[in-house]
């Protein structure tokens, strides 16, 4: 079990949402928190707030497109530079454009998705990690999805870059073990956050359903903050999403039948109309 006080944790996609709400919880814990995201008033008044917060915690925020040439490398400095040092380093910042992939457009929607949701992780993992070796410590918390284990039509890119965040996860735990860095996968389910707003997915039915199962971002902030202090390979939550999973490893057959009968029917006849 780590201790949280006084430890450095970057976290991407600071802004809003998970990211936001994994700030909170980490700075309760009296943790050194760097906030990074492209808009830069949010990041200053999260900042504030964990100034304010009174027990120690403090905040750093370094503003920026993680999808733009050069940004990693400076966001990285920068972070190292701050206390000389990242003990914990949250990859968070995603987006999703969840259509048929014959509607994406692949310079604006598909590429990105799979820079910011895979590679962006890899590259900012690979600029922190020698200085992780260097002191024989460090932990990478992964924010995946249930979309990474188990999957639905009109996910196809999104699960892709998630599955490959699975595995690149996977394997560089693997590499790393005995080293003294621990590397975590977090896969939600349906979070409200604004994640939704910009995901661009064909509404319908499961829209409505979805929002009334989804948990609030807070609880995956507690997630993280807790998987931080005491790191584990994978967590699943909330944890009955743990059943289609089961379903799509033992039965892939029969999970293709009942997701065509009562998923994929509705969103082909959607599109068509």
């Amino acid at each position: 079990m780590k201790i949280l006080e006084g430890a450095v944790a970057l976290i991407t996609g600071a802004s809003s949402g998970i990211g936001e709400a994994a700030a909170r919880s980490l700075a309760k814990r009296k943790a050194l928190i760097i906030l990074t995201a492209r808009r830069k008033d949010r990041l200053d008044a999260l900042a504030e707030e964990i100034r304010v917060m009174g027990n120690g915690a403090e905040a750093l925020v370094i503003p920026g497109d993680l999808n733009a040439p050069g940004e990693l490398d400076r966001i990285a400095r920068e972070a190292l530079a701050w206390k000389g040092r990242v003990d914990v380093l949250v990859n968070n910042a995603g987006i999703g454009k969840t259509r048929l992939l014959e509607t994406l457009d692949p310079e604006t929607e598909i590429l990105p998705q799979i820079n910011l949701d895979l590679t962006v992780p890899i590259l900012l993992t690979r600029a922190l990690l020698p200085a992780m070796l260097e002191r024989h410590s460090g932990c990478v918390i992964n924010i995946a999805s249930v979309a990474g284990l188990v999957t639905l039509p009109a996910f196809s890119v999104y699960s892709a870059a998630k599955y490959g965040l699975r595995g690149f996860n996977d394997a560089l735990r693997r590499e790393l073990r005995g080293q003294g860095i621990d590397v975590c996968l977090v896969c939600p389910g349906v979070v409200r956050t604004e994640f939704g707003d910009h995901s661009t997915r064909i509404s319908g039915w499961e829209d409505s359903i979805t929002q009334r199962i989804a948990l609030p971002a807070e609880a995956l902030g507690e997630c993280i903050a807790d998987v931080a202090r005491r790191p584990r390979r994978c967590v699943v939550i909330p944890w009955y999403y743990g059943l289609p999973v089961f379903l799509t490893n033992a039965v892939p057959a029969f999970t293709d039948w009942v997701v065509e009968l009562i998923y994929t029917r509705s969103v082909r006849k959607r599109t068509a109309g």
